[in-house]
């Protein structure tokens, strides 16, 4: 798998990132989290992505008890992402973006994770702390050592500016990679993010590729929709709704091409320059064997006209709000 770099640092990744929101999950236990780890792990993926609220902390204590028991290569092999800012706990300064929190916050991964070091932290969403301590308490994890790089999440491009000036006033680390939602129907990034990318030299890890499970190709024209807690919510079946005919186009361009939807979605975002890395959030082995698949789809320039004339650039048909 070639690797790219993580946004404006010097470290190697893998274009696909396991995502592992769902690890600890009723859908994926720790016995299947560790398959997947281990599948990842021999198809070339070297970037894990966590985060301290995923599964109530039980994702960072999955992948910290693998990680343990391997050797030390497996860990140095490895770029591990995990995040900061959710509820963690019944205080008031349990969540957020200060520095109160922030350090008590990453003392807690490092434990759970059974690791000295944070590859990638991000902070996990915009906080109204003043950005100058949010930044400053980045900075000085990073001096300690205890993080290698830093990044945003669900950051808009005048948040991640903000946070770029501010550490540069303090000569400090600024910010690499922003993880944003980002797919076939949601471009929205496009408009504000990917310019200022190209020229500030950050890159965005996709995550939501298959866009809620809307581009998973399950879903068609008078096709009953399954019963899930997601599925239930009244928003999600109306971004289904509005957009099932746009669905449907982009399922005929993907059996075009011998696929099925999902191996677009994903090829579609890995042929986007300003993206790094797309993140894959499996439950099961077949889900990120699918994406593996999808990996090895090279999609001629004719084929993206096409998904752009269905969704033209910075459009997002699916959009419902981040």
């Amino acid at each position: 798998m070639e690797s790219r770099f993580l946004g404006r640092a010097g470290a190697k990744i893998s274009p696909l990132c396991l995502g592992n929101m769902n690890f600890g999950s009723p859908d994926c236990d720790e016995a299947k989290s560790r398959q997947i780890m281990d599948l990842a792990l021999r198809n070339g993926i070297n970037f894990f992505d966590t985060a301290n609220v995923y599964q109530k902390q039980h994702s960072e204590e999955i992948l910290g008890r693998w990680l343990a028991e391997g050797t030390a290569g497996r860990r140095n092999s490895l770029v591990l992402a995990t995040k900061v800012y959710g509820k963690v706990g019944g205080g008031e300064n349990d969540r957020g973006l200060s520095r109160f929190h922030i350090v008590r916050a990453c003392e807690d991964s490092l434990r759970r994770l059974r690791t000295d070091r944070i590859d990638a932290y991000l902070l996990h969403h915009p906080d109204n702390v003043p950005i100058e301590e949010t930044v400053r308490a980045m900075d000085d994890l990073v001096r300690a050592g205890k993080v290698i790089y830093w990044g945003t999440s669900n950051y808009k491009a005048w948040q991640l500016f903000e946070a770029t000036v501010a550490s540069e006033k303090i000569h400090g680390t600024p910010p690499v990679v922003e993880q944003s939602p980002y797919s076939m129907i949601n471009r929205h990034v496009e408009n504000e993010l990917v310019p200022y990318c190209q020229k500030y030299g950050a890159r965005i890890m996709a995550w939501s590729p298959l866009n809620a499970g809307r581009l998973s190709g399950v879903y068609k024209k008078g096709k009953s929709v399954a019963d899930t807690p997601r599925n239930q919510a009244e928003i999600w079946r109306k971004a289904l709704q509005k957009n099932i005919q746009l669905i449907e186009e982009l399922g005929g361009i993907a059996k075009e091409l011998g696929r099925p939807l999902p191996h677009l979605a994903y090829a579609w975002l890995l042929h986007q320059p300003m993206v790094c890395s797309v993140i894959v959030g499996p439950r099961t082995i077949e889900h990120l064997s699918e994406a593996l698949l999808a990996a090895e789809l090279k999609l001629t320039p004719e084929i993206l006209k096409q998904i752009d004339e269905l969704v033209p650039p910075g459009t997002a048909p699916d959009y419902i709000g981040w």
